[in-house]
């Protein structure tokens, strides 16, 4: 199993299309509404042979990394955003060079591939004259979290992966689908991981 670190960059729907390539595919997308089991309804209603399963994360729990790690030891594969701050009032980021400013951007994606302790790629689907592509990129073989340089971990590994979201922005600006201020994020607390 693996850990496939998205963004809003490309094709949204890449989980759909991964899950057509190989029927032995099984995808677990995290996402952060609150209305992910009326859509995986609605993905199964529309193809109901669909891989892909959608859990609410808000807050991931004891029982919720669990679940996921179940699902590592078993192959699946884990997707996440890691271009979207939580809606919450306190919400923990770290802030990286991103586009000529500092953005914040969630530890959270970072401190689950940790907690997994399984090889970690980023995933990009943006669409050329010829269509889409899928583009893979290892990020980690496991991603490390120390707890004496947790910190300094997690701050490094947003800013890795802000620079290759930043690449891909940058050949293709209209295809990173931001509808918010996305520098102008609430204040965030310090990250205490």
């Amino acid at each position: 199993g693996v850990v496939l670190l998205v963004s809003h960059f490309g094709n949204m729907e890449v989980s759909r299309a991964l899950a057509k390539l190989e029927p032995d595919i099984r995808l677990t997308v995290l996402v952060h509404t609150k209305h992910a089991r009326r859509f995986n309804q609605f993905l199964a209603a529309l193809n109901p042979a669909s891989q892909a399963d959608l859990i609410q994360v808000t807050e991931v729990d004891a029982a919720t990394a669990i679940l996921l790690a179940e699902r590592i030891a078993r192959g699946e594969l884990v997707v996440i955003a890691a271009d979207r701050v939580p809606v919450s009032p306190e919400p923990r980021v770290v802030f990286a060079p991103f586009l000529g400013e500092a953005a914040p951007f969630p530890v959270g994606p970072f401190v689950l591939a940790g907690l997994l302790k399984c090889p970690v790629f980023l995933l990009f689907c943006p669409k050329f004259a010829d269509g889409y592509r899928l583009i893979f990129e290892p990020f980690a073989e496991v991603l490390s979290l120390p707890r004496a340089t947790r910190e300094a971990a997690l701050q490094a590994a947003a800013a890795r992966f802000a620079e290759r979201l930043a690449y891909y922005c940058q050949r293709a600006p209209l295809q990173w689908f931001n509808f918010f201020a996305f520098w102008a994020q609430p204040v965030a607390t310090k990250n205490e991981a």
